[in-house]
Order: structure tokens, then sequence, then C-alpha cells
């Protein structure tokens, strides 16, 4: 143990280190050598040579009689340690492959992403909004000023003095309006017309002006409840016999229309009125002043013709 301090003492500090390491090893019986630069830890030799080292050891000591080892010695105990050192590298570390290509860093193992569940809609099936779609809106049709006539047959009922009238008289007739839808829903004009009508040997004329207004109940309908009054008057007049026996006074009339716009929205889609015709039935009547005073009613069933001209 002297002779191995005295090698300790004359080495360098590297050789100090690995030969303390080495005596501490043989000495405790465990033949382990740390390789810091590898980061293993490996058996540094066979128990064999344990006893080489030692005894290479011992013998120094011995050699040198308490003195220091020469440096040949050095060397030599220098070059068994970094030999074995290396031989460990060399089985321990796997041989290079020049021509070997680089290999990708490998993936993280873990286990897969879960896919999302499907979430079941919560509005049930009865429940689901329909697509919304927008509707083309018309412009108005009974729009803006109007011209037209209404031509049609009826029915007139007549009392009159001096004269026996029994039944109807069958006829016809017709009137001719101007007016202005004011309103989206009303409309105001004027009407003037007459018209005929015959029984046996006698005959009846009539006629009279009037304020016509217009109402629709529905605008998007073109169907029109008309109300009117004015003044007028008529007189029936028999064959073979002179002289007249007349009615006049306060002039009203009732009745209802629709208007139909054949092919309006073809040559003015984007323009209220237009050309326009319908039926129309009405009544026109002649109220008697007093009771038992000359009266008429007439019941008309026509065929409006007429143009709205928009606003």
């Amino acid at each position: 143990m002297v002779a191995g301090y005295g090698v300790v003492a004359h080495a360098g500090p590297v050789r100090r280190v690995r030969l303390i390491l080495t005596w501490a090893a043989t000495s405790c019986g465990v033949a382990v050598w740390t390789v810091p630069a590898v980061g293993l830890a490996e058996p540094l030799a066979p128990s064999g040579k344990k006893k080489d080292v030692a005894a290479t050891s011992s013998a120094g000591g011995q050699s040198g009689t308490g003195q220091a080892p020469n440096d040949q010695e050095d060397d030599q105990v220098d070059d068994q340690v970094d030999d074995r050192v290396n031989d460990q590298v060399d089985t321990q570390a796997p041989a290079s492959d020049p021509n070997a290509q680089p290999q990708p860093e490998s993936e993280i193992e873990g286990p897969e992403p879960e896919a999302p569940e499907k979430v079941a809609c919560c509005i049930p099936d009865d429940e689901v909004p329909e697509p919304t779609t927008v509707e083309t809106v018309s412009p108005p049709r009974v729009d803006g000023a109007y011209l037209g006539a209404v031509l049609g047959g009826g029915a007139t009922f007549v009392r009159v003095n001096d004269r026996e009238t029994p039944g109807a008289f069958l006829g016809g007739g017709g009137a001719l309006r101007v007016g202005e839808a004011v309103l989206p829903w009303m409309t105001i004009g004027l009407q003037v017309g007459g018209r005929a009508g015959f029984k046996g040997a006698q005959r009846v004329y009539q006629g009279g002006v009037l304020v016509e207004l217009g109402f629709l109940p529905v605008p998007k309908y073109p169907l029109s409840l008309l109300a009117g009054f004015g003044v007028g008057g008529g007189a029936v007049h028999e064959q073979d016999i002179e002289g007249r026996a007349g009615f006049g006074g306060a002039m009203f009339k009732a009745g209802a229309r629709y208007d139909l716009f054949p092919g309006v929205a073809k040559r003015r889609p984007n323009r209220g009125g237009g050309f326009s015709l319908g039926p129309e039935i009405s009544w026109v009547g002649f109220t008697p002043a007093a009771k038992g005073r000359p009266m008429s009613n007439t019941i008309v069933l026509g065929l409006w013709l007429g143009y709205y001209f928009g606003s």
C-alpha cells in the first residue's frame, strides 16, 4: 500500500484519479469502471486481470523500496487502464455506418385521439324551421285614377200613378264611370248612365247621375263593394195612350264587382294598375217620396271594362 501511495504521489492529476479508482475497486473486490462520456456502467475487466493490476502495483511499490516509481512504470499502468476503458467502449458502442441514412424521429407513442362524438340535434324533427322563402310582392292593381264603363241587362220593377205596370220590364243599358283609388282599400268615382226596359205595349226609360264609392275588404284581392247616391228619374210609356207616368228624385245604388287583370303581370310587372274587366251585380233604386208614390227598382247584371292608370 505504501508503494501504491508512492505511485499516486508521483503521477499526474488524471493518472492519480485513475489509480485511486482502480485500487479502490480492487481492494473492495468490485471491478466497476464508470465511463462518464458514455454514461454506462460495466465491469472493468475479468477478475483475473484485477490480480495483474494489483500485482503490478505491488511490484512497482516493492521495486521502489519506498521511493517513487519511474515514469516507465507509470506509463505501463496508464496504458493498461486506457486499453481496458477503450475495450469497454468499443464493445458497448455500436459501429457507425457512414452510408446509413438519418432516421426520422419516432413519433411519440400514446393513445390515439378519440373522434368527436356526434351530438344529436337538440331540435325535434317536427320543430325544425323550414327555410324561409321571399315572396315577390306585386304592386296593387286597383291603383290610381280609372276610367271605365259597365254594360249589362236587368229587370226593372216600376210603380207609377194612373198606369198599371204589373211584372218586370226586361232590358239593358250602361253607364260611364271616372274616379280614383284614393286609398289602397277605397275608390271614389262619378257615374252617369241610363237604361230601358220593355214589357208588352209598355216601356220604361230611366237614368241619373250618382257618386259611387268602392270598398276593398282585402286589398290583395280586387273585390269591391259598391255604394252610391245621387239623383235621377224615369217614365213609363204605353202604346196608343198619350202621355206618360213618371217617377224621380233621390237615386241609390248598391252592388259588388270583381276586377280581373289579364296579362298585366307581363306588361306592368313593376307598376300598379292596368286593364281590367270583371263581373258586376248591382241594385239601382228610386225610392218613393211617400207611401203609394211612384218608385223603381232595377237589378243589373253587367260586365265592367276599365283601365287603372296606377300611381
